[in-house]
């Protein structure tokens, strides 16, 4: 990796910026087709009818945009979105699977841009893009309910973020008053809303500033006032929050006692970082899949524990001997999943659902030991396309993983329950539009008696 120590200004911004969006419909486009199977869900995850019954209660007023408690934590930007999208869907899931894929497909190239930031080769930039699109280390789960459209905001203003506050330090200098940095404090505002969030973003950043010091500058501190700024304000905004009585996202720490906690912290962060190489754990998608996959399941202790060995020993191989990209990744990836080992969440506890973010790190270790294993092999015809059967493996996982989790959601979504709270939300919707037609009518009777 070249870059200048100077930061001198990026060359040719306009001519690289349309070079980059090139590569956007493309990743779209492979997200679309990927999860295409998704697109005949229906609502089925609780969190649908609760987004579903916020956005109807907004409708009537959306003055609660800012005050309301929809699932346990109060996000004012996803809310916005559910707000949107039922007025202009209604209650038809189709468009919503649609939005969702369309948010996970810019995720994927804002990680090929992010990439392309720190790393001149733009094959590996690509690969992570293309593995992150296929879901690998997060299999979809985040794209295959209507709620999950969360996760995926959040996660678009958090690399966007990135992304923005990355050139701003290489090619700016760490400018405060620029375009950039002008950006990136509203969206850290807007990403703030989100404690875990916000926590691995400012860790990433530290570890960035650590890794690419001589990139940055050998001159320029690790705390300089754009990034003490970007705290500062978490802070007082978190404060502001606290005292104002908003509702907080309902959690318990993971241990009684600091013994408790300690070993709690280190096998839930184990198991996370374990389910991207191995998401199979106890459900029925187990108990009741082929032979292959139950026999699988039967050895799963021992494949975790050979996998929990490999990650131990390929993380301090790679800090020791890594380049900076590797070391960043590698950091971000276990700050990034760092929120979700201290404490003990109520639902989804271990869920694939909440590696969405951390998979970014994940795709992108995979495609630059790919790459890099290639390159090593250039004279071998044939054989130097052997690295690429690695990430292959794994999209076939995903694959895999995604069509069962499919045929799963399409059973839940026409169990009674479901199908009886849609008819309560198309019941509400209706008298709601009752209710306005009157409303029309009386104001207009009124208006003609007056006349």
């Amino acid at each position: 990796m070249n870059r200048s120590k100077s930061a001198a200004p990026e060359p040719g911004i306009a001519d690289r910026m349309r070079m980059h969006l090139l590569v956007l419909p493309f990743l779209v486009a492979l997200s679309l087709v990927f999860y295409a199977r998704a697109l005949d869900n229906g609502f089925w995850h609780a969190e649908d009818f609760k987004m579903l019954e916020t956005a109807q209660r907004l409708l009537a007023d959306p003055s609660q945009l800012l005050r309301l408690d929809a699932i346990q934590r109060h996000h004012p930007v996803p809310l916005a979105l559910f707000l949107l999208e039922y007025r202009l869907f209604g209650l038809e899931p189709l468009s919503y699977y649609l939005v969702n894929l369309l948010l996970h497909g810019i995720n994927a190239w804002l990680v090929y841009w992010l990439v392309t930031a720190l790393l001149t080769d733009r094959r590996i930039a690509i690969l992570s893009g293309i593995l992150f699109a296929f879901g690998v280390g997060s299999y979809g789960k985040a794209v295959m309910f209507v709620a999950g459209s969360e996760n995926l905001l959040i996660t678009l203003l958090y690399l966007l973020l990135l992304n923005l506050y990355i050139r701003n330090d290489l090619y700016g200098r760490g400018k405060l008053l620029s375009g950039r940095y002008l950006m990136v404090l509203l969206l850290f505002l807007l990403v703030s809303f989100a404690k875990p969030t916000a926590f691995s973003l400012v860790g990433g950043l530290l570890a960035y500033k650590v890794f690419f010091r001589g990139e940055r500058g050998s001159t320029r501190r690790i705390f300089e006032p754009h990034l003490l700024i970007l705290i500062g304000v978490a802070l007082v905004f978190w404060l502001i929050r606290s005292l104002s009585g908003v509702s907080e996202f309902d959690w318990s720490i993971a241990g009684e006692n600091p013994w408790d906690f300690s070993v709690n912290f280190v096998k839930n962060m184990m198991n996370y970082i374990i389910h991207m190489f191995f998401p199979i754990h106890v459900s029925r998608l187990v108990t009741m899949g082929n032979p292959v996959v139950q026999f699988v399941y039967s050895i799963a202790p021992l494949i975790r524990f050979v996998i929990g060995l490999s990650i131990v020993s390929y993380s301090i191989f790679g800090f020791f001997f890594g380049n900076r990209t590797l070391r960043f990744f590698l950091a971000w990836t276990f700050i990034s999943v760092l929120p979700y080992c201290v404490v003990r969440f109520p639902e989804d506890w271990l869920n694939i659902r909440y590696l969405y973010q951390v998979s970014i790190g994940f795709v992108f270790i995979m495609a630059s030991g790919t790459v890099l294993s290639m390159d090593l092999l250039h004279r071998r015809r044939w054989r130097r396309l052997l690295p690429y059967s690695v990430p292959l493996a794994f999209v076939v996982l995903s694959y895999y993983v995604t069509d069962r989790l499919d045929r799963k959601y399409e059973s839940e979504a026409n169990r009674p329950v479901p199908r009886l709270r849609l008819d309560s939300l198309r019941d509400a919707a209706r008298e709601r539009a009752e209710s306005r037609f009157e409303t029309r009518v009386e104001t207009a009777a009124g208006q003609g008696n007056a006349g």
